[in-house]
């Protein structure tokens, strides 16, 4: 199956993986995520989770393998991806000062964003 081109696919990988160091976080997966679909990810802490979500995301490239968001290869389009994934890590990435609204303001504009908060 050709994982870029298959609108009903919204996220596809191939072959992926990603290493750190000497630890292998992904090894070779292949799976794809239809579109409007609700997926979850389960497993113990280190089983790889949020570094398939950063790669899906494209805050991280994959060693090997390929992974597709919506047609688009995370690798070589990741500005183009980062326009339509969101991600947001439980630990660390919320200031417990700043109301949700702030949260988000804030990093609207650092990423550049433009456009009003209802």
């Amino acid at each position: 199956m050709n994982i870029h081109t298959v609108d009903s696919i919204a996220i596809g990988l191939l072959d992926t993986v990603k290493r750190f160091k000497n630890d292998v976080a992904i090894a070779g997966l292949n799976t794809t995520i239809d579109t409007n679909r609700l997926t979850g990810l389960f497993g113990p802490d280190g089983a790889g989770k949020t570094t398939l979500m950063r790669l899906m995301a494209a805050l991280m490239h994959p060693d090997e393998g390929r992974v597709h968001v919506k047609g688009l290869d995370v690798t070589n389009n990741a500005s183009a991806v980062h326009s339509i994934v969101g991600y947001m890590p439980q630990r660390f990435g919320l200031y417990e000062d700043l109301s949700v609204h702030q949260n988000l303001q804030l990093y609207a504009d650092l990423k550049g964003i433009v456009g009003t908060c209802r």
